[in-house]
């Protein structure tokens, strides 16, 4: 469609021109097509080609440059290789050595280079000025184009560029570009190559070029906006996605393990028990109560396992009561601050005075608090320090728990929420599990951000809910 577009529009200017123009040459459709649709390389064989056209004189030489300039600035929403070939051809009309586009930083008050053309383009590209700085500076912040046809003349000239290129600047033209009466940016050209004096003839071609230079970089700059909106909202599909099949894989995982836990946790009992009783028996034969020991040792692995599967299974779904959020947090820090002190750990306590009351399950919210603080504390044996902190966020609590401890490795911070995925030498690896399903019962988010050797930080968020 977008070609469709793009050809009838070069058509209709054509036969605008020849009803109008009776001596104007017929343009070669072939190369109007190659300049708006074709790739790079297409077009830089339609613009050596049309070098070889000669028009008849001056006025068809400006319709003729006109027509495909809006065929090359209207070609493709790659606006940098668009303007190359744009200017390229602008420069070669003109007979200029060099020219500049500048565009409005809006959100930062400045100007920077879109495009540079001549010998000395490269140092130019990287300067930024401040609006009102420079010739371009004061024509977009004016929005009143500029003529120096001898800079040594002018008390306005500053030879800044100059310096740092290299390059002489002789004479210039700076055009505003404008959309909806407003300046976004500049279009300059710089030096006759035959040092002869810009003509009204180029500045009103410029003052063309320049209307739809603007119209250019307003639909890149939308193109731009709408590429990353869609990437954002690609990335935010994409997250639902893995947060719904995680869930979906998790609730599985819950009906089962109910029942395999139950169906465990009595034959592991009575092995544990009998265990205990042969350790009686056996007290003459210490071979054979060390192979006991390890039995009831392994038993209450097992056991503790168990529990925490069955822990897992009761925690997927949630009955909601309007409770304090401050509470539970004291709750939490009184609870693990006595085993912070014995290895060491600075404790720092930030909660604040404004989190109000909210619908929650408070036992779901206690464990998943603990179960981080436990993490957190095992991460550090031989001290460190643990932040807590809580806080109102709009209309959502924050709770973050940064430690000091070993960190979580890079490749593993997208698992860590796996059921049975563990780093630990004991634990059933469910922990983290879940503390994951209970913030999904609170239509809640977890993030963890960690390193390797420096340490971990664990953050919650859920909506305030009365």
């Amino acid at each position: 469609m977008f070609r469709q577009l793009i050809t009838s529009t070069i058509n209709r200017d054509l036969l605008f021109l020849n009803l109008h123009h009776e001596k104007v040459k017929p343009l070669n459709i072939a190369f109007e097509k190659a300049f708006a649709l074709g790739s790079g390389k297409e077009t830089r064989q339609g613009l050596f080609a049309l070098k070889k056209q000669k028009p008849k004189n001056i006025h068809e030489k400006e319709l003729d440059t006109l027509i495909r300039f809006s065929s090359i600035i209207n070609s493709s929403l790659k606006i940098e290789v668009v303007l190359n070939y744009a200017m390229q051809w602008a420069e070669e009309f003109i007979n200029a050595e060099a020219s500049t586009v500048y565009e409005l930083d809006e959100d930062k008050g400045e100007i920077f280079i879109r495009i540079a053309r001549g010998k000395k383009k490269e140092p130019v590209k990287r300067i930024r000025l401040k609006l009102g700085e420079g010739v371009a500076g004061r024509v977009i912040q004016t929005g009143e184009s500029v003529v120096m046809q001898d800079v040594n003349t002018e008390k306005n000239f500053s030879n800044k560029f100059d310096t740092k290129t290299g390059f002489e600047t002789r004479s210039m033209i700076c055009m505003p570009l404008i959309l909806r009466d407003k300046p976004i940016g500049a279009l300059q050209v710089l030096n006759k190559r035959s040092g002869e004096p810009f003509t009204d003839a180029d500045q009103e071609l410029l003052t063309i070029m320049s209307q739809q230079i603007a119209v250019a970089l307003d639909n890149a700059k939308l193109y731009r906006r709408l590429e990353k909106k869609f990437q954002l909202t690609e990335r935010e599909l994409k997250t639902t996605q893995e947060k719904l099949i995680r869930s979906e894989r998790l609730s599985a995982m819950g009906n089962l393990v109910k029942g395999v836990a139950h169906e465990i946790r009595n034959p592991i009992t009575t092995i544990g028990g009998f265990s205990s009783r042969l350790k009686k028996e056996l007290k003459e034969e210490p071979k054979l109560q060390k192979y006991v020991n390890i039995i009831i040792e392994e038993s209450k692995r097992l056991e503790n396992i168990v529990t925490e599967v069955h822990e897992f299974a009761g925690v997927q779904s949630a009955t909601m009561n309007l409770d304090d959020m401050k509470e539970v947090l004291d709750q939490v820090v009184t609870e693990f601050g006595e085993q912070a002190r014995k290895q060491d750990i600075k404790l720092i306590v930030k909660i604040d005075k404004d989190i109000p009351s909210t619908l929650m399950d408070a036992s779901q919210i206690t464990k998943a608090l603990s179960n981080i603080l436990e993490n957190a504390l095992e991460s550090m044996p031989h001290g460190g320090k643990l932040t807590l902190e809580a806080k109102l966020d709009g209309d959502s609590i924050v709770t973050s728990i940064k430690d000091t401890g070993c960190g979580i490795a890079r490749e593993n911070l997208d698992s860590v929420y796996d059921p049975f995925f563990t780093s630990k030498t004991r634990g059933a690896g469910l922990g983290l599990t879940m503390v994951y399903q209970i913030l999904m019962n609170h239509n809640g988010e977890i993030k963890i951000r960690g390193q390797e050797g420096v340490g971990t930080t664990v953050t919650l968020r859920f909506p305030v809910k009365q």
